[in-house]
């Protein structure tokens, strides 16, 4: 057994090599992809937040420009709508202010 052990079980993946280190670098490349495409499809006004901060050139026009399509393309699929609502509720939450906003008295020991 080694001293080290991963949190999660791994094909055995004896067909990739001596160490199988392949086959689990496939894993971390799929897992990370599938990430992304998941944040640029329910997260996509992060994008065009990246790219409008970045330091400006006629390069960087064309990806702002590219993200806010991508931005409007997925707001008319309704695909932001779960990020809207939970900043909305939130948004709520923070208006309503909490019951302790007095002085605090510490407790004397």
């Amino acid at each position: 057994m080694d001293s080290y052990e991963f949190p999660t079980d791994l094909p055995d993946d004896t067909n990739d090599g001596a160490d199988g280190s392949a086959g689990t670098l496939r894993w971390t490349a799929t897992i990370v992809v599938l990430t992304t495409m998941f944040l640029a499809l329910f997260n996509a006004h992060t994008l065009t937040g990246w790219a409008e901060d970045l330091p400006p050139g006629p390069a960087v026009v064309k990806v702002v420009a590219a993200a806010n399509t991508w931005e409007q393309a997925t707001a008319d699929l309704g695909l932001g709508s779960g990020h809207a609502r939970m900043h909305k509720a939130w948004t709520r939450l923070e208006r309503k202010g909490w019951s302790g906003e007095g002085d605090v008295q510490m407790a004397q020991r």
